[in-house]
């Protein structure tokens, strides 16, 4: 390793061998003082306390058989989750949008054909088996900047990959104009990083296994602290939890946007039917539309986005 040293007046650059820091070193030796005698303190606590086994008596706080009876929650949440594979066309893909010297243009029956002619590709080995449920969703706007907005919208509520690429280009295009106007100064080489933290191993690691000590410590001294006290300290931080928890699930319920939706199931080959069969909305120009498809019920999302 090359560092700068002093030379008389001026700098100069001096090899010097790697050397575990002392400000580390020392911060080990102390924690080590108190955590090497953790394990025997604990046996012999524990050794105390096997005899007063029979004589515990513990029972169950008022709200443990009420939510006990509410742990099926746990299963109908999971089952909000579901694998599945979106399929998406827009004007900005090859061989999908009508691309003109004034723009790239795709209308609903375009990006309907598109997505059922997709759905019967035979050769694609991704392409989804057996009976699937699928949520069609599309966004049509006349205009490239009505069409910008809308998107940007929406994937802040509603952020799907596809979507949010189309968001950023065609929010990119409609302001084109203006902005190949600008010419940024270029920056020289090399380049500023922004400023993180210098957590290079082994610094990485002497902070990872080191920081465990001092938790330990840290746990010990908490015992300064009365246990009522403690308990009165975790029901008020469980409450403040519970309250933020539920501020934070009801900020999610104010949606804004709209699209248009339909629930469709059935194998492709049916889904590419009834997707062609359907009456396309309008005949705008700027269009993106998406295939939500699973072969498990797309229930939170058909509830999100097919509720008229």
């Amino acid at each position: 390793m090359w560092q700068a040293g002093i030379v008389g007046d001026s700098m100069s650059w001096v090899n010097s061998l790697l050397t575990w820091p002392n400000a580390a070193q020392s911060i080990q030796t102390g924690a080590e003082t108190v955590t090497t005698q953790v394990g025997t303190t604990m046996v012999e606590a524990t050794a105390r306390l096997t005899p007063l086994v029979g004589d515990a008596n513990y029972s169950r706080h008022p709200l443990s058989l009420e939510a006990e009876a509410l742990l099926g929650l746990r299963v109908d949440l999971d089952a909000l989750l579901s694998q599945g594979t979106v399929l998406t066309v827009s004007p900005y893909q090859f061989q999908v949008g009508d691309q003109q010297t004034s723009g790239a243009y795709l209308n609903p029956q375009q990006a309907v054909n598109c997505l059922a002619d997709k759905l019967r590709d035979q050769v694609d080995k991704n392409r989804p088996a057996g009976q699937l449920y699928c949520i069609a969703v599309m966004v049509s706007e006349s205009q490239l900047n009505q069409f910008a907005s809308v998107l940007s919208n929406l994937v802040s509520v509603f952020p799907l990959p596809d979507w949010g690429q189309v968001a950023r280009q065609s929010t990119a295009l409609s302001t084109q104009s203006v902005d190949k106007l600008f010419q940024p100064a270029s920056i020289s080489q090399p380049r500023f990083k922004p400023a993180a933290n210098l957590h290079a191993s082994p610094l990485r690691d002497a902070l990872y296994y080191q920081g465990a000590q001092i938790a330990t410590l840290e746990s010990l001294a908490h015992d300064k602290t009365h246990v009522i006290d403690k308990l009165q300290v975790l029901a008020s931080k469980r409450a403040g939890k519970l309250a933020e928890i539920s501020e934070t699930v009801n900020a999610l319920k104010n949606l804004t946007g709209s699209v248009w939706s339909m629930s469709l199931n059935g194998s492709t080959e049916s889904i590419a039917t009834q997707l062609s069969q359907a009456p396309v909305p309008g005949n705008n120009q700027h269009t993106v539309a998406s295939l939500l498809l699973s072969a498990a019920p797309l229930t939170f999302f058909e509830e999100l986005l097919c509720s008229a």
